[in-house]
């Protein structure tokens, strides 16, 4: 062969990879235009054009794992966390989105928040079987949820926790979707702790639900006290209120038990969470919220899980008792007390290596969307190290450094940022 002729054929060969080349990165780029139009009608909240933008990428052949993982997160929120916007096979939709987030990790294992979604939409699926009143499949869908990476073994593990920080036939209102499905998973599967209700709060303003939570679900859910009537739940609403302090009897047990008055009450200010131009309101949420606390009239006690936010607690807080994984609320202030932690209790729940057993799972079956949650390990431990700091018991102080060391490091989280501060407080 001529070395003319040699040229032109590497020429040719040069044109061709040139040709693909450019043809991917043209397809890359239409990729990244509809996930960008997509992503943006997202966070404008009009999730059916988000949903249909993605549909109409992968109609054209511009798909990769990115484009199923917001397919399948899209169409969550177009399911449950918006004005309805299907009317019909809600099913056929739920197991669209379990679809689309098996096909993004199929096309990318790495993706592995899919699986954070994958796990909220089984306890969706779940709950769905509740209302329902369809304990098989709700014990179903739990077990498929973890079978499919939904529920790591370090979620089921924050979980179990959490109802170890709990009191016998406590009530336990929780945050969300992760402590809610790894607590739910534990009473349903494995029938561990179901002497506790547990009450995700952003369910409270769900007639159904409430009314399942004032009758009970055996063995599925534990019946809580509330007061009011199957019409007065029905007939939920936002309620006209302005700050009002609320009064709350306390027995003769923990009067005796905490030296209180023999005709002390606990006074809680219950301010409103709701507002519009004219008035403030009572939202059906927080209103629920107070209505089992009052009428459970200290029976049965009562925790929050450590995740739930200050939102939710509905100035409760001055009341709490750090006590593990959970508050428990006192009947009285505990700010600037000894009450404001139980040292003893928490210690045995953190300190204690067969309770997190699990925990190094979370190297190799990381999901980040969720992850960071386990942070809360570490702030928990913070709490009882400044207690044993400002009690002068050093040595204690150090145990929690040690333990941090030997049980509770990873890359995936921040111990290293936690750990040097606890060993600033230490040489305090």
């Amino acid at each position: 062969m001529s070395m003319r002729g040699f040229n032109e054929i590497l020429f040719s060969i040069i044109l061709f990879f040139s040709a693909i080349d450019t043809c991917t990165a043209s397809v890359a780029t239409g990729i990244d235009n509809f996930k960008d139009k997509a992503i943006e009608a997202f966070k404008s909240e009009d999730y059916k054009k988000a949903v249909d933008i993605l549909n109409t990428a992968i109609e054209n052949g511009l798909e990769d794992a990115e484009t199923y993982y917001y397919l399948g997160y899209f169409t969550h929120y177009m399911l449950y966390d918006s004005k309805p916007l299907i009317k019909e096979n809600h099913i056929e939709y739920s197991n669209k989105v379990i679809e689309y987030l098996e096909k993004a990790l199929a096309l990318d294992p790495d993706l592995r928040d899919a699986y954070s979604l994958i796990g909220i939409e089984y306890g969706a699926k779940a709950m769905r079987a509740l209302y329902q009143e369809n304990k098989n499949d709700y014990i179903k869908l739990y077990k498929a949820g973890h079978e499919k990476g939904g529920f790591p073994d370090w979620q089921i593990e924050f979980g179990r926790n959490i109802l170890k920080s709990c009191d016998e036939n406590a009530i336990v209102f929780l945050g969300g979707d992760f402590d809610y499905n790894a607590v739910r998973y534990l009473q349903s599967i494995e029938n561990y702790r179901t002497d506790v209700t547990a009450i995700p709060i952003g369910h409270l303003d769900r007639p159904w639900f409430v009314k399942t939570l004032k009758n009970g679900f055996n063995p599925l859910v534990r019946e809580i006290p509330i007061s009011l009537s199957t019409y007065d739940i029905e007939d939920m609403r936002n309620y006209k209120w302005d700050t009002l302090q609320i009064e709350i009897p306390v027995n003769k047990m923990l009067i005796e038990k905490y030296g209180l008055e023999v005709d002390y009450t606990m006074k809680w200010k219950l301010e409103p969470d709701l507002k519009s131009e004219r008035r403030t309101y009572l939202s059906p949420r927080r209103a629920l919220l107070a209505d089992i606390i009052l009428t459970n009239r200290w029976e049965r006690p009562i925790h929050f899980s450590y995740t739930c936010q200050p939102k939710f607690r509905a100035g409760l807080d001055n009341f709490f008792q750090v006590y593990g994984m959970t508050y428990k609320l006192l009947p009285f202030e505990t700010k600037e007390t000894n009450y404001y932690i139980n040292p003893n209790m928490v210690s045995s729940i953190m300190l204690n290596e067969e309770n997190f057993s699990s925990f190094k799972s979370i190297e190799t079956a990381d999901i980040p969307r969720d992850s960071y949650i386990l942070n809360n390990y570490y702030q928990i431990l913070i709490q009882l190290a400044v207690f044993y700091q400002k009690s002068n018991q050093e040595e204690r102080l150090n145990s929690i450094i040690n333990f941090i060391e030997n049980h509770l490091t990873t890359t995936k989280l921040g111990s290293d940022r936690y750990l040097e501060y606890l060993k600033k407080l230490s040489n305090e």
